[in-house]
This record gives structure tokens, C-alpha cells and sequence, in this order.
């Protein structure tokens, strides 16, 4: 990753967490949820963050737990950090005003004391350093990929997508190199077409395996059925060189949209979690419109529910592809 703007992102970090640290403790939750949104408006630390909430454990219990008084105990430190993220995500979803902010309840276990700034430290201690701690840490490991995927994202639909759209006509092995080339000037560390038992996975690194799909929302070629043949290869793949995790990065060349409705709103990439595995689907957009936004009339999109993918994820061979129709009015189901 590029040294200077990896360091321009730890001294902005570091910046804002000084503030946290200094500030009293009236304003405290107020200055906490400013930062939770600084760290979503970047897309380094986004992707971070967007990889902890798709692995992180609900810990709704801990939290109930939490507020009453009783402090979880954990084995591991990756348990531990997922807490952690679900106790700053609680505490950034509650409303501003209305007096002290939750973080001053939950330190108040922690500190065993009565003085309002004895309680924030206590917070500060256990949630934020550690917190924050995750977060420059991941910036050198591979937590970022999904950081980077965002950022290639962008950089194609924003000023290569003629180059991608022009690759695209070659084949997805074009536009798979393309992307390599970008994560590989990025600093990533990974070595390419590596045999399996099912075939060949497109890049694997020590945390990554990834593949690529061209969806042209055509039913007998590359539609829905197609993705989801790409998720149960990226599922094989991930299975077969024991990841947890998995990157299907869908490069979509035809004008309608491929929606995700399982995804919620406040999540950068959408993703499934199977079998103990976590699968990331990146659309990339490289159409090649021949009108303006503003002429193109309403969207059309073809349509993946959680249901169709789970229930590729289960079946033991993929279905064929097939000729009916995948677009209608508005929005079409995936087949």
C-alpha cells in the first residue's frame, strides 16, 4: 500500500483519537459518533470496519449483560476485538442528548467508581484504545483487501472505465489482471492461479482468495445464474485453501443494476456468511452507457436474494444456466 498514504491516514486517525481521549466527558458521545462517521467516510477504514461487522458475533447478550453490570470474559483476542467493535457500534447508535451518553454507563462497571470522569476513563481503557489499536494494526494486514477492493472500485467507475469496459471484450481474465496489477503496486503479497482440487482460484494471498466475474444480465451466458455458479466456486475455493474469507468481484457490463436486497444500508459491500466462511460480493460498474444519467429513465435491475445464494451454497453440483428471462419491470429475482 502506498507508504505516504497509509501514513496520512494513521496521523488523521491518531488526530481524532487524541481528541476523544482529551475531550470532557458532556461532549464525549457526541465527539464518538463524529469519529464513527469520519471512519465510514474513508474508505481505507471502511473497509475495515465493513469486514469486523460481516465476522463480528452479534454479542447481543454481552451487551445486555454489558449494561447490567457484568464484564464478559473472552479467550482469544479475536473475540475479544469483535466485542469491542460491537460495543462502539452500540454506543454510536444511540441518540444524541439527553444527558450523559451510554459510554459513561459502561464505564461505570468498569471503574467501580462514581466520578463521571473516573467512568469515561474507564471506557476509554477497555473499548476505545483497543479499538483504535484494531484499527492501525489492520492497516498493515491484510484486514485492508477489503479496503483496497473498495478503492479499485472507484478508481475504475470513476476514471478507467473505459479501459475496463475495453478489457471486458477479452475476457474476464483481462480484467482480472487489470485488478492485479492495481492490488499488487498497492503492496499486496500473492501469487496467481494456484491448482486446487476444484480448478483454479483466480489470486490467492495469505488471507485472500478471489475471483472474477463478468455479468452481462444475459440468462443463458452471464446472469444471475452465473454469479451465483461464482459463489459456489469462491465457497470451493475458500474450502479448499482453508480461508475464512472470500471476494467475488462481479464486473457488471450491462445497463441494469445487480441488487443485493439482503444487504443493509450501512454496508459498503454486500456479503453471505456459510459454513463458517464469509463470502464479499463487489459489483464493479464498467457498462459502457450510451445516454447521460439524467436520460436513462427509471432503473432496472436484476435481483439476488440471501435465499438463492444459500441455497446454491447447499447444493452439491451447480445448476446449468438457463434461457428464461431474468429482467421485468423494475426488478427480476435471480433464477
Amino acid at each position: 500500500m502506498d507508504s505516504q498514504y497509509l501514513q496520512q491516514q494513521r496521523f488523521q486517525l491518531q488526530k481524532r483519537i487524541r481528541r476523544l481521549n482529551s475531550c470532557d466527558a458532556k461532549v464525549f458521545h457526541s465527539s464518538l459518533v463524529q469519529f464513527w462517521n469520519y471512519l465510514h467516510a474513508q474508505p481505507l477504514l471502511a473497509g475495515v470496519l465493513a469486514r469486523q461487522k460481516a465476522e463480528a458475533p452479534a454479542h447481543v447478550e454481552d451487551l445486555e449483560a454489558l449494561t447490567h453490570g457484568s464484564i464478559p470474559i473472552f479467550s482469544h483476542e479475536g473475540e475479544a476485538s469483535a466485542f469491542v467493535y460491537r460495543v462502539i457500534e452500540h454506543c454510536t447508535q444511540q441518540p444524541l442528548g439527553g444527558g450523559i451518553g451510554p459510554e459513561i454507563m459502561i464505564g461505570r462497571v468498569l471503574a467501580r467508581s462514581g466520578k463521571t470522569d473516573e467512568m469515561l476513563d474507564g471506557f476509554r481503557e477497555y473499548f476505545l484504545e483497543p479499538f483504535y489499536e484494531h484499527l492501525d494494526e489492520s492497516l498493515d494486514q491484510q484486514a485492508a483487501v477489503l479496503s483496497l477492493l473498495i478503492k479499485y472500485k472507484r478508481k475504475v467507475e470513476w476514471f478507467e472505465r473505459e479501459t475496463a469496459c475495453a478489457l471486458a471484450a477479452e475476457g474476464e481474465r483481462a480484467l482480472a489482471k487489470h485488478l492485479y496489477a492495481y492490488l499488487f503496486d498497492q503492496g499486496l503479497d500473492f501469487h496467481i492461479e494456484p491448482q486446487s482440487a476444484s480448478g483454479e482460484a483466480d489470486l490467492v494471498s495469505p488471507d485472500l482468495v478471489l475471483d472474477a466475474k463478468i455479468f452481462d444480465g444475459d440468462a443463458s451466458s452471464r446472469g444471475t445464474r452465473y454469479i451465483k455458479h461464482g459463489v459456489n466456486q469462491l465457497m470451493t475455493y475458500a474450502r479448499d485453501f482453508n480461508q475464512l474469507v472470500g471476494y467475488l468481484v462481479i464486473y457488471r457490463t450491462c445497463p441494469e443494476d445487480l441488487q443485493f436486497p439482503f444487504a443493509s444500508s450501512d454496508v459498503m459491500v454486500p456479503f453471505v456468511n456459510f459454513g463458517g466462511k464469509t463470502l464479499y460480493l463487489l459489483v464493479v460498474d464498467i457498462c459502457s452507457y450510451d445516454r447521460p444519467a439524467s436520460k436513462r429513465g427509471a432503473l432496472r435491475a436484476h435481483v439476488l436474494e440471501q435465499t438463492d445464494l444459500m441455497a446454491v451454497l447447499t447444493e452439491a453440483t451447480v445448476e446449468e444456466p438457463t434461457t428464461s428471462s431474468e429482467v421485468s419491470n423494475g426488478s427480476t429475482a435471480g433464477t
